[in-house]
């Protein structure tokens, strides 16, 4: 059994909204909405990479930078599947 962090429910292990509180279970809140593992794995990590293929495909400086600069998104979402899933409200 888990409890809830922010009402201190008890919940069970596969529960990923808390019925007290409306706390959810996921792996990266932008603005209020809760990203899960399909979104993240395609916002984080497949765009940038297809921005980052036709960034290069320009061949001209504004590529590169752009192409450095989106290794990071897909380094924080890389992260936040490894740290997993956490509580948010």
């Amino acid at each position: 059994m888990n409890s809830c962090p922010f009402c201190q429910r008890d919940l069970e292990e596969k529960m990923a909204v808390c019925p007290s509180c409306k706390a959810i279970k996921g792996y990266l809140k932008v603005s209020d909405f809760i990203l899960g593992k399909d979104l993240l794995i395609f916002f984080g990590l497949i765009v940038p990479c297809m921005i980052i293929f036709f960034a290069i495909s320009a061949r001209n400086l504004f590529g590169l930078y752009l192409s450095i600069i989106m290794i990071l998104p897909i380094l924080f979402a890389i992260l936040r599947l490894i740290l997993g899933k956490k509580w948010m409200k």
